[in-house]
Protein backbone atom coordinates (compact mmCIF):
# COMPACT_ATOMS: atom_id res chain seq x y z
CA UNK A 1 0.00 0.00 0.00
CA UNK A 2 1.22 3.52 -0.77
CA UNK A 3 2.16 5.60 2.24
CA UNK A 4 -0.19 8.55 2.68
CA UNK A 5 1.37 11.56 4.33
CA UNK A 6 -0.79 13.15 7.01
CA UNK A 7 -2.25 16.53 6.02
CA UNK A 8 -0.29 19.54 7.15
CA UNK A 9 -1.79 21.64 9.93
CA UNK A 10 -3.51 24.53 8.12
CA UNK A 11 -4.40 27.91 9.58
CA UNK A 12 -6.18 30.94 8.17
CA UNK A 13 -4.67 34.31 9.05
CA UNK A 14 -6.88 37.40 8.68
CA UNK A 15 -6.30 41.04 9.58
CA UNK A 16 -8.90 43.17 11.30
CA UNK A 17 -7.72 46.30 9.49
CA UNK A 18 -5.26 47.47 6.86
CA UNK A 19 -3.10 48.92 9.60
CA UNK A 20 -2.89 45.52 11.33
CA UNK A 21 -1.59 44.07 8.07
CA UNK A 22 0.90 46.91 7.64
CA UNK A 23 2.33 46.33 11.12
CA UNK A 24 2.65 42.57 10.52
CA UNK A 25 4.31 43.16 7.14
CA UNK A 26 6.83 45.71 8.50
CA UNK A 27 7.62 43.64 11.59
CA UNK A 28 7.83 40.15 10.05
CA UNK A 29 6.29 39.37 6.66
CA UNK A 30 8.76 41.41 4.61
CA UNK A 31 11.57 39.33 6.15
CA UNK A 32 9.78 36.01 5.54
CA UNK A 33 8.32 35.43 9.01
CA UNK A 34 4.78 35.16 10.42
CA UNK A 35 3.51 35.20 13.99
CA UNK A 36 0.52 32.97 14.74
CA UNK A 37 -1.31 34.15 17.87
CA UNK A 38 -1.94 30.61 19.14
CA UNK A 39 -2.13 29.13 22.59
CA UNK A 40 -0.81 25.76 21.45
CA UNK A 41 2.79 25.32 20.36
CA UNK A 42 4.27 23.18 17.62
CA UNK A 43 7.71 21.76 17.84
CA UNK A 44 10.35 23.61 15.88
CA UNK A 45 10.58 22.19 12.38
CA UNK A 46 6.86 21.32 12.08
CA UNK A 47 5.64 22.16 8.51
CA UNK A 48 2.47 24.28 8.39
CA UNK A 49 0.17 25.59 5.67
CA UNK A 50 -1.13 29.16 5.84
CA UNK A 51 -4.12 30.74 4.12
CA UNK A 52 -3.30 34.43 4.23
CA UNK A 53 -6.31 36.73 3.70
CA UNK A 54 -5.02 40.16 2.67
CA UNK A 55 -6.94 43.43 3.18
CA UNK A 56 -7.32 43.86 -0.61
CA UNK A 57 -9.18 40.50 -0.65
CA UNK A 58 -6.33 38.60 -2.25
CA UNK A 59 -5.66 35.17 -0.73
CA UNK A 60 -2.22 33.56 -0.60
CA UNK A 61 -1.58 29.90 0.22
CA UNK A 62 1.84 29.67 1.82
CA UNK A 63 4.05 26.99 3.28
CA UNK A 64 5.92 27.64 6.50
CA UNK A 65 7.86 25.85 9.19
CA UNK A 66 7.64 26.43 12.96
CA UNK A 67 10.75 27.99 14.49
CA UNK A 68 11.86 29.15 17.90
CA UNK A 69 11.24 32.80 18.70
CA UNK A 70 14.20 35.07 17.77
CA UNK A 71 14.37 36.20 21.39
CA UNK A 72 13.12 34.43 24.51
CA UNK A 73 10.85 37.33 25.51
CA UNK A 74 8.97 37.02 22.19
CA UNK A 75 7.99 33.39 22.74
CA UNK A 76 4.86 34.34 24.68
CA UNK A 77 3.43 36.32 21.75
CA UNK A 78 2.56 33.21 19.76
CA UNK A 79 4.11 30.69 17.38
CA UNK A 80 6.79 31.98 15.05
CA UNK A 81 6.86 30.62 11.51
CA UNK A 82 9.39 30.98 8.72
CA UNK A 83 7.96 31.08 5.22
CA UNK A 84 9.55 28.73 2.70
CA UNK A 85 9.22 28.67 -1.05
CA UNK A 86 7.75 32.19 -1.32
CA UNK A 87 7.50 32.93 -5.06
CA UNK A 88 8.19 36.26 -6.72
CA UNK A 89 4.51 36.49 -7.72
CA UNK A 90 3.51 36.10 -4.06
CA UNK A 91 6.02 38.74 -3.02
CA UNK A 92 4.58 41.13 -5.61
CA UNK A 93 1.06 40.45 -4.29
CA UNK A 94 2.22 41.39 -0.80
CA UNK A 95 3.96 44.53 -2.06
CA UNK A 96 0.87 45.66 -3.99
CA UNK A 97 -1.22 45.26 -0.86
CA UNK A 98 1.34 47.25 1.13
CA UNK A 99 1.29 50.09 -1.42
CA UNK A 100 -2.50 50.22 -1.28
CA UNK A 101 -2.45 50.12 2.51
CA UNK A 102 0.14 52.89 2.86
CA UNK A 103 -2.06 55.22 0.82
CA UNK A 104 -5.20 54.29 2.73
CA UNK A 105 -6.73 56.64 5.29
CA UNK A 106 -8.34 53.71 7.14
CA UNK A 107 -7.82 53.81 10.88
CA UNK A 108 -6.66 50.88 12.94
CA UNK A 109 -9.26 48.52 14.41
CA UNK A 110 -8.56 50.05 17.82
CA UNK A 111 -7.78 53.70 18.53
CA UNK A 112 -4.08 54.51 18.50
CA UNK A 113 -2.67 55.33 21.89
CA UNK A 114 -2.47 59.11 21.92
CA UNK A 115 0.74 60.91 22.73
CA UNK A 116 0.31 63.89 25.08
CA UNK A 117 1.11 67.36 23.79
CA UNK A 118 3.77 67.67 26.46
CA UNK A 119 5.84 64.99 28.12
CA UNK A 120 4.69 63.88 31.58
CA UNK A 121 6.62 65.37 34.48
CA UNK A 122 10.07 63.83 34.67
CA UNK A 123 9.92 62.40 31.14
CA UNK A 124 11.53 63.74 28.00
CA UNK A 125 9.91 64.29 24.64
CA UNK A 126 9.15 61.02 22.82
CA UNK A 127 10.76 61.01 19.36
CA UNK A 128 10.68 58.54 16.50
CA UNK A 129 13.98 58.85 14.62
CA UNK A 130 13.83 57.54 11.04
CA UNK A 131 17.23 57.07 9.39
CA UNK A 132 18.52 54.34 7.08
CA UNK A 133 22.24 54.87 7.76
CA UNK A 134 23.14 52.88 10.87
CA UNK A 135 25.98 55.14 11.96
CA UNK A 136 23.89 58.32 11.72
CA UNK A 137 20.93 56.62 13.41
CA UNK A 138 23.02 55.50 16.38
CA UNK A 139 24.87 58.80 16.72
CA UNK A 140 21.75 61.00 16.64
CA UNK A 141 19.72 58.67 18.87
CA UNK A 142 22.43 58.56 21.53
CA UNK A 143 22.86 62.35 21.42
CA UNK A 144 19.12 62.91 21.90
CA UNK A 145 18.86 60.34 24.69
CA UNK A 146 21.79 61.98 26.46
CA UNK A 147 19.71 65.18 26.50
CA UNK A 148 16.69 63.53 28.09
CA UNK A 149 14.59 62.60 25.05
CA UNK A 150 12.94 59.20 24.72
CA UNK A 151 13.95 57.88 21.31
CA UNK A 152 12.66 55.00 19.21
CA UNK A 153 14.24 54.29 15.83
CA UNK A 154 13.18 53.02 12.40
CA UNK A 155 15.30 52.33 9.33
CA UNK A 156 12.84 53.57 6.68
CA UNK A 157 9.42 55.15 6.25
CA UNK A 158 7.54 51.86 6.13
CA UNK A 159 8.82 50.57 9.46
CA UNK A 160 8.33 54.07 10.87
CA UNK A 161 4.67 54.13 9.85
CA UNK A 162 4.12 50.73 11.46
CA UNK A 163 5.84 51.94 14.62
CA UNK A 164 3.64 55.06 14.72
CA UNK A 165 0.50 52.95 14.29
CA UNK A 166 1.49 50.79 17.26
CA UNK A 167 2.34 53.71 19.54
CA UNK A 168 2.32 57.43 18.79
CA UNK A 169 5.46 59.43 19.41
CA UNK A 170 5.15 63.14 20.12
CA UNK A 171 7.25 64.06 17.09
CA UNK A 172 8.85 62.34 14.08
CA UNK A 173 12.39 63.26 12.99
CA UNK A 174 13.00 61.68 9.61
CA UNK A 175 15.56 61.51 6.85
CA UNK A 176 14.22 62.09 3.33
CA UNK A 177 16.19 59.77 1.06
CA UNK A 178 15.59 56.19 2.24
CA UNK A 179 14.80 52.79 0.65
CA UNK A 180 11.35 51.14 0.59
CA UNK A 181 9.56 54.33 1.67
CA UNK A 182 11.31 57.70 1.74
CA UNK A 183 10.53 60.73 3.87
CA UNK A 184 8.09 62.14 1.31
CA UNK A 185 6.07 58.92 1.35
CA UNK A 186 6.07 58.82 5.15
CA UNK A 187 4.90 62.44 5.34
CA UNK A 188 2.06 61.80 2.86
CA UNK A 189 0.96 58.68 4.74
CA UNK A 190 0.89 60.57 8.05
CA UNK A 191 -1.05 63.54 6.69
CA UNK A 192 -3.60 61.27 4.94
CA UNK A 193 -4.66 59.65 8.20
CA UNK A 194 -7.15 61.47 10.40
CA UNK A 195 -5.60 59.97 13.55
CA UNK A 196 -2.12 61.23 12.60
CA UNK A 197 -2.82 64.47 10.78
CA UNK A 198 -1.61 66.64 13.68
CA UNK A 199 1.55 64.60 14.24
CA UNK A 200 4.59 66.97 14.09
CA UNK A 201 7.07 65.87 11.40
CA UNK A 202 10.57 67.35 11.05
CA UNK A 203 12.80 66.59 8.07
CA UNK A 204 16.45 65.83 8.92
CA UNK A 205 17.92 66.25 5.50
CA UNK A 206 20.58 67.75 3.26
CA UNK A 207 17.85 69.48 1.18
CA UNK A 208 18.81 73.12 0.73
CA UNK A 209 16.88 74.46 -2.29
CA UNK A 210 13.71 76.50 -1.85
CA UNK A 211 11.72 74.29 -4.24
CA UNK A 212 12.30 71.12 -2.19
CA UNK A 213 11.67 72.84 1.11
CA UNK A 214 8.53 74.54 -0.19
CA UNK A 215 7.31 71.16 -1.42
CA UNK A 216 7.76 69.83 2.11
CA UNK A 217 5.91 72.74 3.69
CA UNK A 218 3.16 72.32 1.12
CA UNK A 219 2.76 68.67 2.13
CA UNK A 220 2.73 69.49 5.83
CA UNK A 221 6.28 69.20 7.19
CA UNK A 222 6.80 71.27 10.33
CA UNK A 223 10.50 72.10 10.12
CA UNK A 224 13.80 71.31 8.40
CA UNK A 225 17.04 70.41 10.13
CA UNK A 226 20.25 70.09 8.17
CA UNK A 227 22.40 67.02 8.65
CA UNK A 228 25.10 67.88 11.16
CA UNK A 229 22.91 70.23 13.22
CA UNK A 230 24.09 70.42 16.83
CA UNK A 231 22.10 68.15 19.20
CA UNK A 232 21.04 71.12 21.36
CA UNK A 233 19.55 72.82 18.31
CA UNK A 234 17.76 69.60 17.29
CA UNK A 235 16.19 69.30 20.74
CA UNK A 236 15.05 72.93 20.72
CA UNK A 237 13.55 72.67 17.23
CA UNK A 238 11.72 69.43 18.03
CA UNK A 239 10.16 71.06 21.09
CA UNK A 240 9.24 74.04 18.92
CA UNK A 241 7.55 71.86 16.30
CA UNK A 242 5.49 70.10 18.96
CA UNK A 243 4.47 73.39 20.59
CA UNK A 244 3.41 74.97 17.28
CA UNK A 245 1.30 71.97 16.26
CA UNK A 246 -0.53 71.85 19.58
CA UNK A 247 -1.11 75.60 19.63
CA UNK A 248 -3.16 75.35 16.42
CA UNK A 249 -6.90 75.69 17.07
CA UNK A 250 -8.88 72.56 16.23
CA UNK A 251 -10.63 74.49 13.46
CA UNK A 252 -7.34 75.37 11.74
CA UNK A 253 -6.63 73.75 8.40
CA UNK A 254 -3.77 71.44 9.40
CA UNK A 255 -2.95 70.96 5.71
CA UNK A 256 -2.28 74.68 5.31
CA UNK A 257 1.06 76.00 4.09
CA UNK A 258 3.29 76.97 7.02
CA UNK A 259 7.00 77.09 7.65
CA UNK A 260 10.13 79.05 8.54
CA UNK A 261 11.57 81.94 6.52
CA UNK A 262 15.08 80.77 7.43
CA UNK A 263 14.35 77.62 5.46
CA UNK A 264 12.52 79.06 2.44
CA UNK A 265 12.47 82.70 1.28
CA UNK A 266 9.26 84.71 1.26
CA UNK A 267 9.76 85.40 -2.44
CA UNK A 268 9.59 81.67 -3.18
CA UNK A 269 6.43 81.35 -1.09
CA UNK A 270 4.75 84.22 -2.97
CA UNK A 271 5.83 82.85 -6.36
CA UNK A 272 4.27 79.49 -5.46
CA UNK A 273 1.01 81.07 -4.26
CA UNK A 274 0.79 83.08 -7.48
CA UNK A 275 1.40 80.03 -9.68
CA UNK A 276 -1.35 78.16 -7.79
CA UNK A 277 -3.69 81.18 -7.97
CA UNK A 278 -4.37 80.85 -4.26
CA UNK A 279 -6.80 83.04 -2.32
CA UNK A 280 -6.29 83.54 1.39
CA UNK A 281 -4.27 85.19 4.13
CA UNK A 282 -0.51 84.84 4.50
CA UNK A 283 0.43 85.54 8.12
CA UNK A 284 4.04 86.59 8.73
CA UNK A 285 5.79 86.89 12.10
CA UNK A 286 9.31 87.95 13.02
CA UNK A 287 10.08 88.75 16.63
CA UNK A 288 7.61 91.42 17.74
CA UNK A 289 6.63 92.41 14.18
CA UNK A 290 3.86 90.79 12.17
CA UNK A 291 1.79 91.39 9.06
CA UNK A 292 -0.84 89.64 6.99
CA UNK A 293 -0.86 89.68 3.19
CA UNK A 294 -4.25 89.06 1.60
CA UNK A 295 -4.24 87.33 -1.78
CA UNK A 296 -6.98 86.90 -4.33
CA UNK A 297 -6.50 84.40 -7.16
CA UNK A 298 -2.74 84.56 -6.67
CA UNK A 299 -2.55 88.38 -6.67
CA UNK A 300 -1.82 90.81 -3.83
CA UNK A 301 -4.93 92.52 -2.50
CA UNK A 302 -3.98 94.29 0.76
CA UNK A 303 -1.77 94.11 3.83
CA UNK A 304 -2.75 94.33 7.48
CA UNK A 305 -0.29 96.34 9.60
CA UNK A 306 1.56 98.79 7.36
CA UNK A 307 4.25 99.27 9.99
CA UNK A 308 6.14 102.51 9.31
CA UNK A 309 5.00 102.74 5.69
CA UNK A 310 2.03 104.47 4.10
CA UNK A 311 1.93 102.48 0.87
CA UNK A 312 1.19 98.73 1.04
CA UNK A 313 3.77 97.92 -1.65
CA UNK A 314 6.56 99.43 0.47
CA UNK A 315 5.49 97.22 3.37
CA UNK A 316 5.63 94.15 1.10
CA UNK A 317 9.15 95.12 -0.03
CA UNK A 318 10.20 95.34 3.63
CA UNK A 319 8.69 91.93 4.37
CA UNK A 320 10.55 90.44 1.38
CA UNK A 321 13.76 91.46 3.13
CA UNK A 322 13.02 89.33 6.20
CA UNK A 323 15.57 86.53 6.53
CA UNK A 324 13.93 84.89 9.53
CA UNK A 325 10.46 84.45 10.96
CA UNK A 326 7.48 82.20 10.33
CA UNK A 327 4.81 82.14 7.65
CA UNK A 328 1.36 80.57 7.72
CA UNK A 329 -1.04 80.62 4.77
CA UNK A 330 -4.73 79.98 5.43
CA UNK A 331 -6.99 79.51 2.42
CA UNK A 332 -10.24 81.44 2.29
CA UNK A 333 -12.69 82.54 -0.34
CA UNK A 334 -12.45 86.24 -1.22
CA UNK A 335 -14.58 88.16 -3.66
CA UNK A 336 -13.29 88.92 -7.15
CA UNK A 337 -13.85 92.71 -6.99
CA UNK A 338 -11.39 95.44 -6.03
CA UNK A 339 -7.86 96.22 -7.15
CA UNK A 340 -5.04 93.72 -6.94
CA UNK A 341 -1.37 93.66 -7.89
CA UNK A 342 0.38 90.70 -9.53
CA UNK A 343 2.86 89.18 -7.12
CA UNK A 344 5.34 88.75 -9.96
CA UNK A 345 5.39 92.55 -10.37
CA UNK A 346 6.14 93.05 -6.68
CA UNK A 347 8.91 90.43 -6.79
CA UNK A 348 10.52 91.98 -9.87
CA UNK A 349 10.24 95.49 -8.45
CA UNK A 350 11.80 94.33 -5.19
CA UNK A 351 14.69 92.74 -7.11
CA UNK A 352 15.12 95.94 -9.17
CA UNK A 353 15.32 98.06 -6.02
CA UNK A 354 17.93 95.75 -4.50
CA UNK A 355 20.03 95.93 -7.69
CA UNK A 356 19.67 99.72 -7.77
CA UNK A 357 20.76 100.05 -4.13
CA UNK A 358 23.72 97.75 -4.76
CA UNK A 359 24.77 99.82 -7.78
CA UNK A 360 24.58 103.05 -5.76
CA UNK A 361 26.67 101.56 -2.96
CA UNK A 362 29.21 100.30 -5.47
CA UNK A 363 29.46 103.74 -7.10
CA UNK A 364 29.87 105.45 -3.73
CA UNK A 365 32.55 102.97 -2.72
CA UNK A 366 34.39 103.48 -5.99
CA UNK A 367 34.20 107.28 -5.63
CA UNK A 368 35.52 107.03 -2.09
CA UNK A 369 38.42 104.86 -3.23
CA UNK A 370 39.35 107.32 -6.01
CA UNK A 371 39.24 110.27 -3.60
CA UNK A 372 41.43 108.43 -1.12
CA UNK A 373 44.04 107.80 -3.85
CA UNK A 374 44.66 111.55 -4.13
Amino acid sequence: MPVVSPPLPTFALRFESRDDFLVEYADRLRDGFVLLPLGEHFAAGTPIRLRLHLPDRAVLYLTAVAIDAPRAELASEGRWLRLIGLTEAQRQTLRRCVEATVGSAESASEPIESAPAHAPTGEGLSVLLVEDLVGTRVEVAEALRARGLRVRVADNGLTALASIIKRLPQVVLTDVEMPQMDGWGLLRSIRQRASLVRMPVVFHSALTDDASRLRGYRQGVDDYLAKGTAPEEIVARLHGAVARRHQLPSSTDVHGLRGDLEQVRLGSVLAFLESERRSGALHLRCGGDSATLHLRDGAFSKVDNLGRYTHPHDRVFELLGWSRGQFDFITDELGTGGESTPLSYLLLEHARRIDESAAIRSTQHHAGAVKASY
